[in-house]
């Protein structure tokens, strides 16, 4: 069984085409998988539970949270608190998967490699020697490309579809600030959670030359509909209205 944890709000074309493409190139047998989402009422004239009943023609096995006010660092820590399997798979609700990805093969090489602690899919085309993660590279070690030891606290873990430990998931949420942008906390954080960032090694999950297997179908459909991150990136915590 693999949790997959999902901050989502009230933009059910958006969740349709993630879980289309996700569950159809990624999970295929959705009895396999449990759903744990947080629906924040943000976006269309809708209540949570239609997205929540949306999500159930996915997946059977499903447990939800539908708070009167959006927080997305409290979406995120309810999440990763409800982990209890031994894998998991972090999803938020706008992304696109491009193409076939082998889920057992990321779960074999996690248990090849015990202080691996995230493998996550590629945003950018990968190179022959190495992956581009914003302006740092990640060489081939023979497996996937990894995150060099010096850079594991600038780009070890983000916020992009990833297969994660259960066990680092229960290692650093309980330490989560939910007044700050819980993914900067893995940067510049709490000295636990730097404590555990250290502790284990990241990577990116992909052959060589390969295009990305992602694509972000957020940024636009905010910008369509009107919609901003409130205050700047660390002190992300919700959406306002434009």
């Amino acid at each position: 069984m693999i949790d997959i944890t999902m901050t989502a709000t009230r933009r059910p074309e958006l969740i349709r085409k993630t879980l289309d493409t996700f569950l159809s190139r990624f999970f295929f047998r959705a009895n396999d998988c449990r759903l744990i989402i947080n629906v924040d009422p943000v976006g269309r004239d809708m209540q949570s539970f239609e997205i929540t009943d949306l999500c159930r023609e996915y997946f059977p096995n499903i447990i939800y949270r539908c708070p009167n006010k959006p927080a997305f660092s409290r979406a995120f820590k309810w999440v990763w608190s409800q982990v209890t399997a031994d894998f998991v798979f972090h999803l938020e609700d706008d992304w696109e998967l491009m193409r076939p990805v082998d889920l057992t093969k990321m779960i074999k090489i996690m248990e090849n490699n015990p202080d691996l602690a995230i493998l996550r899919l590629p945003w950018k085309p990968t190179g022959i020697d190495s992956a581009k993660n914003w302006r740092y590279f990640f060489p081939w070690n023979g497996e996937f490309f990894e995150c060099p030891r010096e850079l594991r606290r600038t780009v070890g873990f983000c916020g992009h579809p990833s297969l994660i430990r259960g066990e680092f998931v229960r290692n650093t949420v309980k330490y989560i600030d939910e007044t700050r942008n819980p993914e900067k906390q893995f940067h510049r954080g709490p000295s636990e959670i730097m404590a555990e960032i250290d502790k284990w090694r990241y990577g990116v999950f992909a052959e060589h030359d390969q295009p990305p297997a992602i694509r972000d179908i957020g940024r636009a459909w905010m910008v369509e509909n009107g919609y901003r991150k409130v205050g700047n990136k660390a002190l992300f915590t919700q959406w306002e209205e434009i």
